[in-house]
């Protein structure tokens, strides 16, 4: 049941606390309200008499997880309560209308649903015209008044800016500097800015595995990358993803780019993943967004379910119609995309954990799941992607002082596993208690306040 928030002792289990530091087996945390109160080995830590405990020996503990890239959408596929039974304890919205994530934000601030921390940039800022599909999450700014939209923004409260697929060098350079003298970082969907031009203009994160649009062949490129809709853009990828050489010279120059620029990457690999496990492709443990595999299904929203199950459906029945060679150079894309991921991490780059949930067949917090357990593929270590959802993501948006880490005077967000993640990424799947904001909850509890339609 739930219980908090209030004091609480979490004793014995082996603590990863999000630094990076090695685990620290035998510890003691001491919660009171919603903060973490004291961090040490069990030996040399005094609980208080009178402290609610945990029994956390053989057990491991985390931080909780962040999303970097979600979308809250429409009341009827926000469900908070996926995202906590997930661990996910914080997301970041990219993309939405400030009346709904207020009130979004609000009913789980004030208890009336259990969810997740919610930060959000507001509405996605396009230059040109929006496209159709999306005009919900977006607004159109004249280049002129780009300063002003991001002081409006700024001063509604918002934690960051997007700048969506219309957006020109230029235009980006400016937003980005009347943001960063705002305090605010800035996430960027590349269209019609290219490549390492996000850099330059001193964007703070780039979303997806657009970035590496620059690197298309000559003949490939498109006069006018902002014409096209995402699902277009998404296509291209595709087309020509298989014929690149992740050890090439020029990539390594757009790594060398955003490095010096300290530009991120949140690459949703799971977004993904969809297109070469259709093909029937090893892309992770899918047991947890697949309907023909997870045990979630009967118990998700029935229009989340529905939808969950037709994404699906379109997926497989396209491959099934497939030939040999687009199934080839889907799956050499797909290779080369772990590649470069995993490039750009060795070089020295930084990494981010998000999904774009719920897009395309992703469940919200449990894709996350599978968002970790790629980016070990592509060549993170479990502790480097347990940090991309945790330590990272709180640097990036200036609240590490707030979240990421288990440690004296941050928010009490914890999960306790039942095995050990950093021996296997996909334990952090193993979830025994989420502890969010001092409140602890168990999966199953979460998952039975679910709506029912």
């Amino acid at each position: 049941m739930t219980v908090g928030p209030g004091a609480l002792a979490l004793l014995g289990a082996t603590l990863i606390d999000g630094t990076g530091r090695p685990p620290l087996a035998e510890a003691t945390v001491l919660v009171a309200g919603d903060r973490v109160t004291a961090v040490g080995p069990s030996l040399t830590t005094p609980v208080p008499p009178g402290i609610p405990a945990v029994d956390g020996r053989g057990k491991f503990l985390i931080p909780g997880l962040v999303d970097m890239h979600v979308h809250v959408y429409t009341p009827d596929r926000w469900h908070p309560e996926l995202f906590l039974a997930a661990g996910v304890t914080t997301v970041l919205d990219l993309g939405g209308q400030l009346r709904d994530l207020t009130a979004y934000r609000g009913a789980v601030t004030s208890g009336a649903r259990p969810g997740p921390r919610i930060l959000f940039t507001g509405p996605m800022l396009e230059e040109g015209e929006v496209y159709p599909g999306f005009a919900g999450f977006c607004r159109h700014v004249e280049a002129d008044r780009i300063e002003a939209e991001v002081d409006g923004l700024a001063d509604a409260g918002v934690d960051g800016i997007k700048l969506y697929v219309t957006t020109r060098p230029e235009t980006a350079r400016r937003a980005c500097a009347r943001a960063h003298a705002r305090g605010l970082p800035v996430f960027m969907h590349q269209h019609a800015t290219w490549g390492a031009e996000a850099a330059t203009a001193g964007v703070d994160s780039v979303e997806h595995l657009n970035v590496f649009g620059q690197l298309a062949p000559e003949g490939l490129r498109m006069a006018e990358p902002g014409k096209l809709t995402p699902f277009e853009y998404g296509g291209w990828l595709w087309r020509w993803f298989g014929d690149l050489d992740p050890r090439a010279d020029h990539v390594r120059r757009l790594y060398d780019a955003l490095i010096g620029a300290a530009t991120a990457l949140d690459p949703t690999l799971v977004l993904y993943a969809s297109r070469p496990g259709a093909l029937g492709d090893d892309v992770g443990d899918t047991s947890v967004d697949d309907p023909e595999r997870t045990r979630l299904l009967p118990l998700l929203p029935p229009s989340v379910a529905k939808e969950l199950v037709g994404r699906w459906a379109e997926r497989r029945a396209a491959a099934r119609g497939a030939s040999e060679a687009t199934r080839g150079r889907t799956r050499r894309a797909w290779e080369n995309m772990l590649e470069v991921v995993g490039g750009f991490h060795r070089a020295g780059g930084l990494v981010l954990a998000g999904t774009d949930c719920p897009n395309v067949a992703i469940v919200s917090g449990y894709s996350l799941h599978r968002e970790l357990e790629l980016l070990v593929r592509a060549g993170l270590s479990p502790m480097e992607a347990l940090m991309a959802a945790t330590r990272r993501p709180a640097e990036r948006l200036g609240r590490r002082d707030l979240f990421g880490t288990i440690a004296p005077g941050c928010s009490a967000d914890l999960l306790v596993l039942a095995a050990d993640p950093i021996a296997d990424i996909r334990n952090v799947r193993r979830i025994e208690r989420v502890i969010a904001r001092g409140v602890a909850h168990t999966p199953a509890e979460l998952l039975s306040a679910l709506p029912k339609s």
